[in-house]
């Protein structure tokens, strides 16, 4: 059991490594392409937790017959078939979540600015006069 856990911890640490390249690439296309294959990096993330879920699930099923293990499977396949909506059509989902959250952040200012004017005048109209 200390092996497995030992290689486990093992295959954590090196999915959070990085390696960059020593040459740079100085071109408008090989540098989009970079910037692309660093943004599938981040997001196969997604992929590996969703495997390492799947196995953990199906090794589960496997040890209790069946009884327990379908939330972690379910979840680690969620989260694959999410890694690959995101890959594939992840401007569809970007765009619209920052204007609404621009959206929501306009409206919610606007609200706190005409509260806090309205307790400005409440709180000037009841001062007693001198």
């Amino acid at each position: 059991m200390k092996t497995f856990t030992t290689f486990i911890s093992l295959v954590l640490l090196s999915a959070g490594c990085r390696s960059f390249s020593l040459s740079q690439v100085t071109d408008p296309v090989g540098s989009s392409a970079s910037a692309q294959v660093e943004s599938l990096q981040a997001i196969s993330m997604l992929s590996l937790i969703g495997g390492l879920s799947l196995i953990a699930g199906m090794a589960l099923l496997v040890v209790t017959a069946g009884r327990k293990g379908w939330f972690p499977s379910i979840g680690g396949v969620i989260l694959v078939v999410l890694n690959f909506l995101m890959s594939r059509y992840s401007d569809l989902i970007f765009y619209p979540l920052v204007v609404c959250t621009g959206l929501i952040s306009a409206a919610w200012t606007y609200r706190t600015i005409i509260k806090i004017l309205n307790e400005k005048r409440t709180h000037d109209n009841h001062r007693d006069p001198v």
